[in-house]
């Protein structure tokens, strides 16, 4: 497990040891899963709520369970892919926000960041949900990219090796 610092731990120790918490590390979340997703998430936004002066103990509750759907969402190709995704994307943090107050007491802007973390489909209305909703969006794009270069290079190996196959025959 990566290294966090002793302030972020306490709060996000009783979180993250918690059984319903912990399933999420067996759902897949981009090239991760969704517990180092959210750990990823909640520990920089932490980072910059905390220089920033905000409230940075609930950034990282609200960064923490934003994505706290706990269902494994399938992808199918051809246009029930795009329907699934818009599903997703403005179902998974309502899911999100009744399985954290299920297991957690929140406070106003906890809710706001796991409810409008996906902005542009819902607007934050503190500060420290756009830090959460802006850092969720920047690691999404980073581990799409991770995902694609991991593709590509996997593509450009196996194009290498018939090619190599080719001229030993």
């Amino acid at each position: 497990m990566k290294l966090y610092d002793y302030k972020f731990m306490e709060v996000a120790k009783p979180l993250i040891e918690h059984e319903e918490f912990q399933k999420m590390k067996y759902i897949k979340h981009h090239n991760n899963s969704v517990y180092d997703h959210v750990l990823s998430v909640a520990y920089q936004s932490y980072l910059i709520s905390y220089k920033l002066g905000f409230d940075w103990q609930s950034t990282i509750r609200g960064a923490l369970l934003h994505d706290f759907f706990l269902y494994r969402f399938e992808r199918y190709f051809g246009i029930k892919l795009f329907i699934d995704i818009y599903k997703h994307v403005k179902n998974h943090p309502i899911v999100a926000l009744e399985n954290a107050e299920k297991y957690f007491v929140l406070n106003e802007v906890e809710k706001d960041i796991i409810k409008k973390h996906m902005f542009p489909c819902r607007i934050p209305k503190y500060k420290e949900s756009w830090v959460v909703s802006f850092v969720d969006k920047y690691l999404a794009i980073y581990e799409y990219g991770k995902n694609f270069t991991k593709f590509v290079i996997n593509k450009y190996k196996e194009s290498y090796n018939i090619i190599e196959d080719t001229n030993i025959n």
